[in-house]
């Protein structure tokens, strides 16, 4: 008998809110004075983890005129070797994360941090220029920057503007999407609704 008791006391406490087996990790919710680890992240996940796999690097910029967002990143194996990187998902320099975006050597720092990150990045747009980078099409690519959103759930990134915003919130969050839709400035104010978004649907790090 006594062991039945038992048994249905496990089961009662297993079935309580918020528990779970996997209690032991201690997991502490994200604000601003969350401090992310300096070093480079080889992976996004590495970034979910707040672990990067690099911790001794230097951040140089190619040089004075260069373009301020294309940075060089050396790591060493040993005192004396220095390697550049050449590809990973970014890094964090004094508490600051930066994402590799779009191209090689060109980093941009997350602006916001919650379950939809914000940015500023590059994009590419198509332009016809007979003296372009293609001397045959006459069809080259222009940088220009955007904002963008990065998904801290699949680290899928996409262009920040109405439409992609409103699909992604209508698939996540059907309440906060029928509040944006009746807004009368629904265009002007869905950086404010990120960031609703994010207080509605906080991140969470395991504690070191």
């Amino acid at each position: 008998m006594h062991i039945i008791r038992l048994y249905t006391s496990i089961l009662l406490l297993l079935s309580l809110p918020g528990f779970s087996q996997n209690d032991s990790v201690k997991t502490i919710k994200y604000n601003r004075d969350f401090v992310f680890n300096d070093g480079v992240y080889k992976t996004f996940q590495e970034f979910k983890n707040n672990s990067p796999s690099i911790k001794k690097f230097s951040v140089k910029k190619a040089s004075p005129l260069s373009d301020p967002n294309y940075t060089l990143i050396e790591y060493s194996d040993t005192i004396a070797d220095k390697n550049k990187l050449k590809d990973c998902w970014g890094y964090c320099y004094h508490g600051n994360v930066y994402i590799a975006h779009p191209y090689y050597a060109y980093y941009f720092k997350l602006m916001v941090i919650g379950s939809l990150c914000h940015y500023y990045g590059i994009s590419e747009i198509l332009s016809s220029n007979a003296f372009g980078n293609n001397m045959v099409t006459g069809i080259s690519f222009d940088k220009d920057y955007g904002q963008f959103m990065l998904d801290f759930k699949t680290g899928i990134t996409q262009i920040f503007n109405y439409k992609t915003f409103l699909n992604f919130i209508k698939t996540n969050d059907d309440e906060l999407y029928q509040e944006l839709i009746v807004q009368k400035k629904k265009r002007q104010i869905i950086y404010m609704y990120l960031l609703k978004y994010n207080e509605r649907h906080p991140i969470w790090f395991k504690e070191k």
